[in-house]
């Protein structure tokens, strides 16, 4: 996976031009899940992980800010923002869900379970 080439996708996709410095520890462990999600003798110069490792940092980033009051400073006060953070976190969740498809073959098989009877 590329640093660089995740920074910049995640950015894409968070609408940002620059990247806050506090966001670099989001974008570290969303790489370090995806490297714990890989096969045995996966790639991992793939270039869809990249894909991969931002859409994850974007649903980590949206969940730490869906939680903070999003207000508005007017002439007459401080007012809510009209966002919906609901509608934020679903499309963040999709968004990993389609890059995870994308990557299955990359990927450990989440869905796999033993039971004993």
């Amino acid at each position: 996976m590329v640093q660089n080439q995740i920074r910049s996708l995640f950015l894409l996709f968070a609408g940002e031009e620059e990247l806050p410095d506090a966001v670099q520890p989001v974008l570290d462990e969303a790489v370090l899940e995806v490297q714990q999600a890989l096969k045995d003798g996966a790639d991992e110069d793939d270039a869809r992980l990249n894909w991969l490792a931002a859409a994850v940092a974007f649903l980590r980033y949206t969940e730490i800010t869906a939680a903070r009051d999003r207000a508005a400073c007017t002439f007459a006060g401080t007012i809510a923002q009209n966002t919906d953070a609901a509608q934020k976190l679903e499309f963040a969740g999709l968004l990993v869900q389609a890059y995870r498809r994308l990557c299955r073959s990359l990927l450990e098989d989440e869905t796999f379970l033993f039971q004993t009877m």
